[in-house]
């Protein structure tokens, strides 16, 4: 018989988390993991659930800083930040995950905690330089680089058996003028598994050239990585979509699939006809 711990309060949370055994699972929106269950007969020893713990849901924007919280739904992150130039690319990103019943379920957390080379939102948040706020038993927190928490391997993060995110942090301070984008290639138009993820943030003068800019692609890699050579190809240019085929050649060596370096084309310039 499995046992349920379910949490009401951070502290609670704390607490339970010490509690649980080696054989036991953390269960966030479950849009994935109550599948992988079914499908691969898991019966735990214990099954702790977020769903009741209020303060991992909170969403808090200010000028300075945006603090999204771990069970935010995808719907959520899309009313939040939708509309926000700096923070659109998240906006861009939730708005992809899976079909309406998805987005309303599945979380920010459990995306990037599951760690699918394929997830939507850790390119997007690793181009926003986000923080995540990471808590283990006893209710002790830690707060790292998002660019620490996935491995490439497994286990697929650094995430112990008992520890769960909280919240994800990003200074908005450091993103004032710039101008965020997120593409999804998939196989369809909606409800489909990114083939390529496409975050790119620019800052552009008053004669809209950029100045600045920074790619980062998802799908491709283990993990999300900065592509450099397209950042390059970016400054000193308007993001005119028929830089596509430029910045496209840049995936060249980055991957050993040889259609996603042509799709990679129509990839950049979807995105930049975002702008």
């Amino acid at each position: 018989m499995t046992t349920s711990f379910i949490p009401k309060t951070l502290e609670e949370l704390g607490r339970d988390l010490a509690r649980l055994p080696e054989d036991s699972l953390i269960l966030a929106g479950g849009t994935d993991l109550v599948i992988h269950m079914h499908s691969r007969h898991m019966r735990p020893q214990a099954l702790l659930s977020l769903s009741d713990v209020e303060e991992l849901r909170q969403i808090v924007i200010t000028p300075e800083l945006a603090s999204i919280g771990a069970m935010a739904t995808m719907a959520q992150v899309v009313a939040a930040t939708d509309g926000l130039e700096d923070l659109q690319a998240l906006a861009h990103a939730a708005s992809d995950v899976g079909s309406p019943q998805i987005r309303n379920k599945g979380t920010i957390g459990g995306n990037v905690a599951n760690a699918s080379p394929a997830a939507d939102l850790p390119p997007v948040l690793w181009l926003l330089n986000a923080q995540v706020e990471i808590m283990g038993p006893g209710g002790a927190t830690r707060v790292i680089p998002i660019q620490e928490l996935p491995t490439g391997a497994k286990p697929a993060t650094i995430l112990a058996r008992n520890e769960v995110l909280v919240r994800f942090l990003i200074d908005r301070t450091a993103l004032k003028g710039w101008r965020t984008v997120f593409y999804k290639l998939g196989h369809r138009s909606q409800v489909t598994i990114s083939r390529i993820g496409m975050s790119i943030a620019i800052l552009q003068d008053e004669c809209g050239i950029i100045q600045d800019a920074r790619v980062i692609v998802g799908a491709i890699k283990p993990v999300p990585y900065r592509l450099p050579a397209a950042e390059n190809i970016l400054r000193g240019n308007r993001p005119d979509p028929e830089l596509g085929p430029r910045l496209g050649e840049t995936f060249k060596g980055n991957t050993r699939r040889v259609y996603k370096e042509e799709a990679a084309k129509g990839a950049f310039a979807n995105a930049l006809a975002r702008f």
